[in-house]
């Protein structure tokens, strides 16, 4: 398989929605968990491609888009963005009194409907990312070049930290941030917070 990383595009948009999906429950396969195959990736990609594309990059097998990184090195000014500009649009495709499929829909369509907010460590780890692969891609060394090119990149635009939130049951993806330099910052409810400084 020919594999390549690049910039991300907006026509990237499909294949990254359903790479989402695809991945959207703790690594696994969340298309069973969810009514429609957007959402996840309304809420944890699609956003950033419109926000701060030059952070966002794809990474192609074949050339056809099978993995991403997409991130914001303000954490702070994003969500304020995110807020104003993209959540409103979302909640009118999936109100607050939705019928959920399962339990994960539900909290999606929970956090859809609630402000991004700002925390503490925002002032050590400003910058935050998603990233995701499908399992074809995984255990070739693919993640951790996607992570060095979103970090040098984050380095040249002045940012000196970042953090990532994951599932608690994605031991897999807990092990990959540990082994990339990501210390633990805290736990809540099921989701673990780590970050980096630079």
């Amino acid at each position: 398989m020919n594999i390549d990383i690049r910039q991300a595009q907006q026509a990237d948009l499909p294949y990254i929605y359903d790479i989402c999906l695809r991945t959207g429950l703790s690594g696994k396969d969340a298309s069973s968990a969810v009514s429609d195959k957007y959402m996840i990736g309304q809420y944890f990609a699609a956003p950033y491609i419109y926000y701060e594309i030059d952070l966002c990059f794809a990474v192609t097998g074949d050339y056809k888009p099978m993995g991403y990184i997409v991130g914001t090195s303000n954490s702070s000014a994003f969500y304020s963005w995110m807020n104003l500009n993209w959540l409103p649009q979302i909640r009118c495709i999936y109100p607050d009194k939705m019928p959920a499929a399962s339990d994960f829909e539900s909290f999606v369509i929970n956090i859809i409907h609630k402000d991004c907010h700002l925390d503490e460590f925002l002032k050590d780890y400003p910058a935050h990312l998603h990233i995701d692969l499908l399992p074809q891609l995984q255990g070739k060394g693919v993640g951790k070049k996607l992570m060095s090119e979103f970090i040098n990149k984050l380095k040249l635009k002045g940012s000196t930290g970042l953090h990532l939130s994951v599932g608690e049951k994605n031991l897999k993806a807990i092990k990959f941030y540990k082994k990339s330099g990501f210390c633990h910052l805290f736990s809540k409810s099921s989701a673990v917070f780590m970050g980096i400084k630079f």
